[in-house]
């Protein structure tokens, strides 16, 4: 990143220039990223009080999945403005929106609003009942489809779809799902309804924006050669037990940086804004992501070291290669968990998706739910046992009604318990100033 960019993120943030001051570091000489501090969500939430807030035009709560602590994005009308292009360029691209007449079905939780000059938006929020009576009454009305949500609440409209003799493969239609991390049997399950090379991922995060990080056909043909190839991902990605989802983003946008972590397998993804004029920059903000980025050109040449045709052309971003948030028992993932249950159609089929991770009396139990019509018989019980004979982790298989976590759309799914570790967090004192 430019020293030019930094400096001018800096010089149009008053409250940022403060509180590096009372770090001991002059914003007039930083010439580099890494001399300034990483902030967290305390930060972020302290900070929105320093910004002009009678400017701001949208305000979007985070998820509060690490926590307690909200962090929130807020974003001007150019901020608006960009974010609306930004999809639409990726609507006009990937999805030819320009000369298709394209119905998208925005299901994202939390009131969260997509706009688009080339598609038609139906902001059905969480209600899959009227997502459906939507698709039935005018998706013949339109060339194609395009349905954007997150994965437990997709995976459970698609499942009903076929239910209500909505014939999905022979539907145009695309299924964008954000907000979580998939293992890549995810795509595959729902592209076994819904028709192949249907469904791709996208990452943003309410303090950024919806769409930074895509995946594209070649980070999708990389991920599938990566889960059945372990020494690529050993020459890639190192020791892993299971395969990261793989993105690409725009450096003119984002810049991301890759730091580790004491006793952290995965390195934490660090992030600032390239855009100087943003209402709420990001400046070395750790998300609570866990991620490594990964170069077109090592890529190519692992690939051609074991005997792979390379996948990206020389020109180009990163590749961010995500792991997650990180979270474990016993250093046993959410992200392995989910990549077992989807690695198979039948644990795939007979659960929401939902599970959690508990420590109780020193035994680890993966409590899953199961689907509103499935019972947990003593074949399915075997069926499960079987799945997960090779982790440490003692199964224990409930009927929707009685799995003791809800399932709420609304909300982000804490897939490991809270208090397995019985630690708190320390946080440090920002000493942000209260008026500039």
């Amino acid at each position: 990143m430019k020293t030019a960019d930094i400096k001018k993120i800096i010089r149009n943030w008053p409250a940022y220039s403060k509180f590096i001051e009372n770090k001991g570091i002059n914003p007039k000489t930083v010439k580099y990223l890494s001399e300034l501090p990483v902030v967290d969500k305390q930060f972020i939430s302290s900070a929105i009080h320093m910004i002009p807030l009678f400017r701001v035009r949208n305000i979007i709560p985070s998820s509060g999945s690490t926590g307690d602590d909200f962090s929130f994005g807020l974003f001007g009308d150019t901020d608006m403005k960009k974010a609306s292009c930004t999809i639409d360029r990726i609507l006009k691209n990937r999805f030819h929106t320009a000369y298709k007449k394209t119905l998208l079905l925005n299901m994202l939780p939390g009131a969260i609003s997509l706009q688009s000059s080339t598609a038609s938006v139906a902001s059905i929020g969480v209600r899959t009942d009227t997502a459906i009576s939507v698709i039935k009454s005018l998706g013949s009305c339109f060339d194609q489809l395009i349905l954007v949500g997150e994965p437990l609440f997709m995976k459970n409209l698609i499942e009903l779809g076929v239910k209500e003799s909505i014939p999905w493969k022979h539907i145009p239609l695309y299924i964008i799902i954000g907000g979580e991390w998939t293992p890549l049997g995810y795509g595959n399950y729902l592209e076994g309804i819904a028709g192949p090379q249907r469904v791709y991922s996208f990452m943003g995060m309410a303090e950024l924006g919806l769409c930074y990080f895509y995946e594209t056909d070649e980070t999708i043909l990389l991920r599938k050669i990566l889960s059945e190839d372990r020494l690529l991902g050993q020459a890639l990605l190192g020791e892993t037990d299971f395969c990261p989802m793989l993105f690409e983003y725009d450096e003119n946008e984002i810049y991301v940086e890759s730091l580790s972590d004491p006793c952290e397998p995965y390195n934490s993804m660090i992030l600032t804004t390239v855009d100087t004029n943003r209402a709420l920059p990001l400046i070395r903000y750790r998300s609570g992501d866990k991620g490594k980025t990964l170069s077109r050109d090592e890529i190519n040449r692992a690939l051609k070291s074991l005997g792979y045709t390379p996948i990206f052309g020389p020109c180009g971003s990163h590749i961010l290669a995500h792991f997650g948030r990180g979270k474990n028992v016993s250093r046993i993932y959410p992200e392995k968990i989910k990549e077992t249950i989807f690695n198979s159609e039948e644990t795939a089929s007979t659960t929401t998706g939902n599970f959690r991770l508990c420590m109780e009396e020193k035994i680890l139990y993966l409590k899953i739910q199961l689907k509103e019509d499935v019972y947990p018989t003593f074949s399915l019980e075997k069926l499960y046992e079987h799945a997960f004979a090779e982790l440490p982790v003692t199964t224990r298989l409930y009927p929707f009604e009685k799995f003791p976590h809800l399932l709420d759309f609304e909300r982000k799914i804490r897939y490991v318990c809270e208090d397995n570790t019985g630690k708190g967090s320390r946080r440090e004192k920002l000493g942000i100033p209260l008026a500039v």
